[in-house]
């Protein structure tokens, strides 16, 4: 498989480091997220992996930014992420959506995802163990980051993709 569909949860803590003020071991374990996110990203575009996001990721990613940092950042990361990977139109996804949301009963926002990693049959790379456990139901490969060490990191891009 040489296809991947990054939720926007891989994205958002591949660019932005947690939060200071968590407590000392949620702030290790999600900046060991942190650096798996990045590695993820970093082996997409070193293994040239298609990897695709849904539309409504490019808005999602853009608020949360935003949130974050400042609306200059969030406007830069928007375009870079349009210019990184492929996009997939809301018309591609709906009724597949739509059937996964019902069958499921998952978010609408993680439906478009699951269904992109369907209409693909691409891997799902998540760390919402939600999303991951909806996709897995679907009938979607669906891999949660922080429950998988480096090492499964790199048997995933050396065997999977």
């Amino acid at each position: 498989m040489d296809k991947a569909v990054l939720d926007s949860s891989i994205l958002l803590k591949a660019i932005f480091k947690p939060l200071r003020s968590l407590t000392t071991d949620i702030y290790e374990r999600e900046m060991e997220t942190h650096r798996k996110c990045r590695k993820i990203v970093d082996l997409i575009d070193e293994k040239e992996i298609e990897a695709s996001i849904p539309r409504c990721c490019i808005v999602e990613m853009a608020a949360v930014s935003r949130r974050l940092s400042d609306r200059a950042t969030a406007r830069k990361i928007s375009t870079r992420l349009q210019e990184s990977y492929e996009i997939a139109e809301e018309a591609l996804l709906f009724d597949m959506a739509l059937i996964i949301a019902t069958d499921t009963g998952c978010s609408g926002f993680d439906s478009y995802f699951i269904a992109l990693a369907k209409v693909k049959k691409a891997k799902l790379l998540t760390d919402d163990n939600g999303m991951q456990h909806h996709g897995k139901e679907a009938g979607v490969d669906a891999v949660i980051v922080r429950g998988t060490s480096n090492e499964e990191i790199e048997r995933l891009f050396l065997h999977s993709f």
